[in-house]
């Protein structure tokens, strides 16, 4: 079965090469045995195989062999890996993941992602983020506020934190917390108001 080009960002040869990298790069201390990217990739074994093998040889990708297993990770030391980092982050990271789960949830006004993805995002040198920090403003559902976050973690490999703050918090900046978020580098990715930056 032939893999079509990414529709997200088509300067990837497929979509599963899209998100075999971006499962990689973004978390650039992943370590993974080959066999178990199929559902990162949502292509078949073998397509799954071709695509690794690719960016394998393309220098993109390392590899080393745990006994009969074959572990791919990011290759940091490629010219292409702080491009493609930001090129991926900007695709397939917390960008576009967050608030794609976060608007199935009723009763979410805003959420920013704050923290280091955020600083990261917004060009501060540093190394790559661990987890996600997720300001989520409003009163949601909490079933399925907890069902978007297991979908997140799932999504994106890493911890996700989601706190919830009421409106009239954000607002009025009631906290030493909200204060210091407000002050620095945050990512809007639902605004239902109007009047977030």
């Amino acid at each position: 079965m032939a893999t079509s080009p990414s529709a997200l960002m088509p300067i990837f040869r497929s979509e599963a090469q899209a998100r075999i990298l971006a499962w990689l790069f973004l978390v650039p201390d992943r370590e993974q045995p080959i066999a178990t990217l199929e559902p990162v990739a949502g292509v078949a074994q073998p397509n799954t195989l071709r695509e690794v093998n690719r960016l394998v040889e393309g220098g993109l990708l390392r590899e080393r062999r745990a006994g009969n297993a074959r572990l791919v990770s990011a290759n940091t030391a490629s010219p292409y890996f702080e491009p493609l980092v930001q090129i991926l982050g900007r695709a397939y990271g917390p960008a576009v993941v967050v608030p794609r789960e976060l608007s199935k949830v009723p009763g979410i006004e805003l959420a920013f992602i704050i923290g280091s993805w955020a600083r990261r995002y917004h060009g501060e040198p540093g190394p790559p983020p661990n987890d996600v920090d997720v300001i989520v403003v409003g009163a949601p559902q909490p079933r399925a506020l907890r069902r978007a976050n297991a979908q997140l973690e799932e999504q994106l490999g890493v911890p996700v934190q989601l706190t919830v703050i009421t409106s009239q918090e954000w607002v009025g900046r009631t906290t030493t917390f909200i204060q210091t978020v407000q002050n620095n580098p945050y990512l809007t990715v639902i605004d239902k108001t109007g009047a977030a930056r």
